[in-house]
This record gives C-alpha cells, structure tokens and sequence, in this order.
C-alpha cells in the first residue's frame, strides 16, 4: 500500500513536544500507513519549504512570558513578517500547543502560529487544540490525535487525486487510506489471579479497576533509528562539547540565606562572567547549565547491570535499517563519550518518562505481572493512572525500573528515547548598573523523600549540582531575556510587586536598580517612587530573605511601601500575601485604576500565583 506524506513540525524548549512529535510519526507509519517527516520548526527553508507543503501538523510549546521556544524562533519571525495574505492559501493544517493554565499566556506561541497561519490562507483541517500540564496533557492530546488521524487521512485522499473528481475516485482513495476501520494496537491477556502485586490501596504497581480488563489499547512500539555501541577504550572522551550560545561563568561566591532552623534551605550564589557579551537587565533570568547527581547515574547504571560499561564510549550512527528520513544522531551527546558522560552530563534521568518509554519496556520484561502492568501504565485505559502515580508523583526512569525488576531495557533505549538535560532557570536579583559581569540569583534546596512510589532519595537536579560544585568551578550560563517582566520607562510609576519565598529575587534587582538610576538622574526626587513590595516566608525569625537589604531600600525611601506575610507564625494576622493584599485594598485599588501601576508576580504558579490573580480581581471589584 502507497504511503501518503505529511509534514510534521516541532518547536520544544524541554523535549516534551518533540517526544510527542516523534510517538506521532510511529504512529502515523504503523496504523495509518501515513510518511510523517517531522522537523524542527526552525529547520524551514532548510529541510522544508512553506510554500511546497500541502498538509502540515504543528506540535509547539511556549517559553517564558509566551514566546516560541528556542528552536522555533526562526520559524515565528519567517511568518510573521510575510506580507502575501495567500501565501499559504495552498495548505491545510492543524496545530496542537502544550502549555499551563497556571501561566497567563497559555500556549500562547501554538495560538499565535494558528492564528498567523489563518491569516496567510491556510485552512485547518482539524480543530488545533491546547494541552494542559496543569491537568495532564494526554488528557487532550490523547483524544485529539483519536479524531486526528482520520480527519488527516481524508484530507491526504483529495489531495492526493487533485484531477479525479468522481465520487467512485474519492471512495477508492480513501478505502486505500483506511478511513473507516482504525488500526489500533491492542493487547489481550488473561486475568492472573494470583498478580504479586495485587492490593487493597491502588499504587503504582496496581489499579483494582484496570487489573480486571482483557483488552488494553496501547501506544505503538516506537521505532530505533539509530545503531549505537559500547567501545572500550582508556582514552578520555568526557570533554564537554561546547555550548553554542551559551558564556561561560565562575562561581565565586555562596551563601545560605537562612537560618538552620528554616524548613527549606535557600542559597544566594554570584557568577562572574570571563567576558563582556553576556547582556542582560534586571527581571532577567538566567539559564544553568547543571549535571545529573552523580550518585543517581551510579544507581542507575548498577540496577540495569552497566557499572562494568560505564567508561566504554558510545558510538551512535544511524542505523542501516532506519526508515525515518528526519533520523539524526542526538546533537546533546558528544561523539565518542562515555557512557558515564551522557548519563551524567547529556540526558535527562529525571523526568517522569513517557508512553513510549513504558511501551519499549513492555518488550524488555520478563515477568508477567511486571509487563501486564507496564501495559496498563502506557494504555489509552490506564492514562488517569499514569498522570496520579507517575507525573503528578514525579517519578524517575530509576523508579520505574525499580518498580519492575525484570525489565532489562538495553542501553539504545536509553540514549535514543531518553530526553536531553535541559537548562534550569533562575532569576537574577542584581542589576547591571552595578557590575556588567557579575550575576546573582538565589534558589530552595529542594529534597524529595522516598515515598508514594519515589523509590530513593533525591533532591532538585540543578541545585543539588550547585550545592556541590567547588568556588571557582565553570559554570555554562545563558541570559532568557523576558519581554514583560522589565522595570518601567518612567520611574514615577508605581510598582507594586508580589513575590513570596526566593521569588522576592528579581524585586531586590528591581529596587538595586531603581537606587542606582536614580543617582545618574539629575533633578529626579526620590519621594516621586511609588514602590510597594509584598512579601512571604514561613517564620521572619528563620527564613526571611534579603532583610537587610530591604530595610536598606527603605531606609533610603527606594521602598516606600513593604508588607510582610508569615504563613507558620502562631497569631500573627496575614499569612499570605493575599492576606496583606486585602488589607490594603483600597490603596492598591486606586493606584491600578487611578495611576496605572504596573502589577508583578513572581514565585509559584500553581497555587500563589493563581490565588494572588484573584484576590486582585476581587479588589478591583469591591472598591470599584
């Protein structure tokens, strides 16, 4: 049977949509006898043209204050700045956004690409639909590409017969394609009753109502394009290849900011830069690039049996027997590392994994009760039960293969299906009026006890490598410059800034700058600010950050307004900073309506922010 050909795009700033990317072009070969040539976004003109494709399947996120991510930059600017309304008047599309309701632009670059798209002509095919990480993303994505593929196929059987016109013509093609009988792979067992893990409270490794089903309805096997060996050699292959894009910095200075009382340690580091290109601004973050513990890759290695490899270098090629033309040797891993490098320095083991991973572990399981339950986490079935004791619980690689003690996956699954370690973010609190080349930022040291399926200790992948990193170590950085979140033009304006715990971290560079502009202002009264500051902690005794250089600010009237909330401290009134919102309400009220203040948020978004997002609201409804 003729295989029918679409384009398929990505644009991942953490490797979440090109996994989803990547399952689609499996499952597009296997089910739907569909050639899915997926790229980067911001390979167009490279690997692809616009204006020569006639279907076209977006898979995006969004990054920071709702720009493309980093491998779509390219792709936006290209569209945007097209002035033919028809340009693409020739295609049909669809696009699916992941993004957080948590966040206010919420899969805002999947939305902007749709809705451009529109506007240049082209016509959707599908609905596009936005996934939420808030809830669970196979939520939608798992319905969506349900009504996806035959909507695609229908649409790739009149394209495909462009001078066939007759009804019989169009019947043919789409029997050809077939439209009206999904192949979906599923699986049949027979119910064990005598399942070692059966019990009486569900947990990872049982689920009364799923243990009962014969028939589970699973993702496809993902398909191996790339050939990988283990080579023993004495030669030292663990340089880092060099970062494009990214400066390099010195650590050389940190400090615990709390006291050893506190209930969640927070640290305050400075880097100092060896050059002069890094630029940034106040309310800029800064992107670390860290490794993985090395404790936890020695774990890992010793459960899938490959301490005695863990030197060997990695050879990866493209395998003889690939059928993916987009298949490329992973640019995250070095040529000719060791195995002890990419688990440490270059892949994610941290991330809850995926469908696809669970389903390649399916084949690697010995045990029956191990694999029927396998079966069950990666199911269209057991999808609710994944996202409770699997996302929600933040389960790692080395968790689930503790879980399941038989399953003995080779080392290609690990270094193809495994995502890249990503860069973590943190906000810089210090200005560039005070020193160009030095940055400071603050971060929680994170611990995660062994419980509800977590099966070691751990503690936050990028702090943990900060905690243990010597003074005057590299440290690979890069600058995300934020659009919004950036001090006024005016100084008069009034600020009114909300940030409990390290997320007080961009206000102190807010406040340090503000002080510092103002003595290169001549004539500019200091009793013109209009700064009010908000902040949490657990007790003032133990935990309050940058108290000294708050009441500095305050004492030089930087500061005009400070509240301070304590959510552990036995009689004191405001617990939240919600609580000292509401206690100036009226004020604050005014000084949105009447004086145009600019509000800014900083810290948790799946609790605070969108509790402080509605007291605010109520505000403004109470007062005026």
């Amino acid at each position: 049977m003729k295989k029918w050909r679409v384009l398929l795009g990505f644009g991942s700033e953490t490797g979440q949509s090109k996994s989803i990317a990547q399952g689609m072009v499996d499952i597009a070969s296997d089910q739907h006898q569909i050639c899915a040539e997926v790229f980067d976004l911001d390979e167009v003109d490279k690997q692809f043209k616009l204006e020569e494709e006639p279907v076209m399947v977006i898979v995006t996120s969004s990054t920071g204050d709702g720009e493309p991510p980093s491998n779509a930059s390219k792709f936006w600017r290209k569209i945007r700045r097209e002035k033919n309304p028809q340009y693409l008047s020739h295609m049909k599309y669809t696009v699916l956004g992941l993004g957080d309701t948590n966040y206010s632009n919420f899969c805002n670059c999947g939305r902007v690409l749709d809705r451009r798209f529109e506007e240049l002509g082209a016509t959707r095919f599908y609905p596009s639909a936005w996934a939420d990480d808030a809830v669970g993303l196979d939520l939608t994505i798992e319905p969506w590409l349900e009504g996806m593929w035959p909507a695609l196929k229908e649409t790739l059987a009149k394209i495909g017969n462009p001078t066939e016109t007759s009804i019989n013509s169009l019947s043919e093609s789409v029997t050809q394609l077939n439209l009206t009988s999904e192949n979906k792979p599923t699986v049949e067992r027979q119910i064990s009753s005598s399942n070692k893990f059966k019990s009486d409270i569900d947990n990872i490794t049982y689920s009364s109502n799923l243990a009962e089903l014969t028939v589970l309805t699973l993702p496809p096997k993902p398909q191996h394009s790339l050939s990988i060996n283990l080579i023993e050699s004495s030669e030292d292959k663990n340089l880092p290849s060099s970062e494009i894009n990214y400066h390099h910095s010195i650590l050389t200075r940190r400090e615990c900011l709390t006291n050893t009382d506190a209930m969640k340690p927070v640290m305050s580091v400075d880097l100092q830069l060896s050059e002069d290109e890094f630029m940034f601004e106040a309310g800029d973050a800064v992107k670390i690039v860290c490794a993985n513990d090395d404790n936890e890759v020695h774990l890992l290695l010793k459960r899938l049996g490959w301490l005695g490899k863990a030197s060997h270098q990695l050879d990866i090629s493209i395998s003889p027997d690939n059928t993916k033309k987009s298949a490329k040797i992973p640019a995250h891993i070095p040529p000719m590392c060791s195995l002890q490098y990419a688990l440490t320095n270059c892949i994610d083991i941290r991330l809850s994994p995926r469908k696809n991973i669970l389903r390649l572990f399916v084949d690697c399981t010995s045990d029956e009760d191990e694999k029927r339950r396998l079966e069950e986490l990666c199911s269209k079935e057991g999808s609710e039960i994944y996202i409770k004791y699997i996302l929600e619980e933040h389960l790692s690689i080395l968790d689930i293969l503790n879980h399941f003690p038989s399953c003995k996956p080779d080392i290609a699954i690990l270094i193809e299906f495994l995502p890249a370690l990503m860069p973590r973010f943190y906000s810089i609190c210090s200005s560039p009026l005070d020193d160009t080349r030095r940055i400071t930022f603050v971060y929680s040291v994170l611990k995660f006890e062994p419980v509800n399926g977590r099966t070691y200790e751990r503690f936050g992948v990028c702090t943990n490598w900060l905690n243990k990193i010597d003074i005057g170590t590299k440290v690979s950085i890069q600058t995300r410059i934020s659009q919004h979140f950036r001090l006024p033009l005016t100084l008069d304006t009034p600020l009114i800034m909300i940030g409990p715990g390290t997320g007080v971290a961009p206000f102190i560079g807010f406040l340090e700058h503000l002080n510092l502009s103002l003595k290169s202002i001549d004539g500019f009264d200091v009793n013109n600010l209009n700064t009010w500051l908000f902040y949490g902690c657990r007790h003032r005794q133990h935990d309050f950050l940058f108290e000294e250089q708050i009441q500095m600010y305050q004492q030089m009237n930087v500061l005009k307004h400070f509240f301070v909330a304590a959510s552990r401290e036995e009689n004191y009134p405001f617990r939240y900073v919600q609580d000292q919102l509401k206690a100036n309400g009226n004020e604050l009220a005014n000084l949105i309506y009447n004086q145009k203040a600019i509000i800014y948020v900083c810290g948790d978004i799946k609790v605070m922010v969108r509790d402080v997002r509605e007291t605010i609201a109520h505000l403004l409804q109470e007062h005026f």
